[in-house]
């Protein structure tokens, strides 16, 4: 059995244990007591799961570039889970969640209007968005703010400021930095090249030019895939287990023991 087969097969046994535990999610105290923490770390899980099928299957049609920019897509996804898990971790509420959900849309339609913007400047260079009422009727909670309050406020989910505040919560030794995300973060930026079109990724294609390199690589790839996808998983069901100790415990043992796995 080659190792991307192996991978698959241990990953099959999580979807198994998948099926056994996702039901009882939406009979559980954790989505009485956090509807919307629920609602953000299961839109992460699936999103990451997609983008988990997507890479190995372009690891095993050798594709090279596709798995790289994918890849750094799930470390996004699985950073950004993590700022949800700590932060609910340390409020034990739902606001938190709230909050990102609704800056983080509202940041990303803040992007979108300066990019229209920067789009009528090339024709027009005094052009300027005159007010942001059409924005703001759409966002209750920022009515009464500045649009400078609105970017401050918007701009501590960016992914950058996401990575300042993990960084930070390490430092303050409340939560242990683990070797894994700190090279994940690594990874992250080293991979902007092939999401960029960098000339370093095309350096990178140029010397994976033997099939005992790429697969060796995809192997690596598909590994902390794998581990990254279903870490997810794992401390969303540390979560649940909070307000469901005896409806989820069990599940949480049971995908420890399949992710040990990986490394033997």
């Amino acid at each position: 059995m080659d190792e991307i087969e192996r991978i698959r097969e241990l990953d099959s046994e999580v979807f198994e244990e998948l099926k056994e535990y996702f039901p009882k999610t939406f009979t559980s105290n954790f989505k009485k007591e956090f509807s919307t923490t629920m609602h953000l770390v299961t839109i992460f899980d699936t999103g990451a799961t997609f983008i988990k099928n997507s890479i190995f299957d372009c690891c095993e049609t050798d594709d090279y570039y596709g798995a790289k920019i994918l890849y750094r897509s799930l470390i996004e996804h699985f950073i950004r889970f993590k700022f949800i898990f700590i932060n609910w971790g340390k409020t034990k509420s739902d606001e938190f969640a709230k909050n990102y959900f609704e800056c983080s849309v509202a940041r990303e339609v803040i992007d979108l209007v300066k990019a229209m913007v920067a789009e009528q400047q090339l024709y027009d260079s005094n052009f300027k968005m005159k007010e942001w009422d059409e924005f703001l009727k759409n966002y209750p909670a920022f009515k009464k703010k500045t649009f400078k309050e609105i970017e401050d406020e918007t701009r501590k989910y960016t992914f950058k400021n996401i990575i300042k505040f993990l960084n930070d919560e390490f430092n303050k030794g409340e939560n242990e930095m683990s070797s894994f995300l700190g090279k994940l973060i690594i990874d992250y930026s080293r991979l902007s090249s092939f999401v960029h079109g960098g000339m370093k990724s095309y350096q990178e294609m140029a010397l994976a030019d033997s099939d005992e390199i790429r697969q060796k690589e995809y192997n690596r790839i598909c590994g902390l895939t794998f581990q990254i996808s279903n870490s997810i998983k794992l401390f969303t069901l540390l979560m649940y287990a909070q307000t469901d100790r005896e409806a989820f415990t069990k599940h949480y043992l049971k995908l420890d023991e399949i992710m040990k796995r990986i490394n033997n």
